[in-house]
């Protein structure tokens, strides 16, 4: 099944603080900046599902496959901070990437 990506987000990642003070900051991935994406909530069977394992999912995104994220990241989605707790790569076929992710506090 085909999903139409027709939304963008921009996936970010932690890169040590270019500034006087110590740390990190969030920054986009290279080539991660408006990236097409199917959007929608997780469904009650996936929210059930993953809450019996260490995954908290609220929403799900499908990207065009890349090799270049993980669950270190996090996804910025109109102008709100998710966090990446699963990624699923359909068996290796190199189509789509599911990301599975839940709302921070940001």
């Amino acid at each position: 099944m085909k999903y139409i990506k027709d939304k963008k987000i921009t996936i970010m990642t932690m890169a040590a603080n270019s500034g006087p003070e110590p740390g990190e900051t969030s920054q986009p991935l290279k080539n991660g900046k408006n990236i097409w994406v199917y959007y929608r909530q997780a469904s009650a069977n996936e929210i059930s599902m993953y809450s019996t394992t260490v995954y908290k999912v609220e929403v799900v995104f499908k990207i065009a496959w890349r090799n270049d994220i993980d669950t270190t990241m996090k996804v910025l989605f109109r102008g709100k901070e998710y966090a990446i707790t699963r990624i699923d790569d359909f068996e290796g076929y190199k189509e789509d990437l599911t990301i599975y992710a839940y709302k921070t506090g940001r």
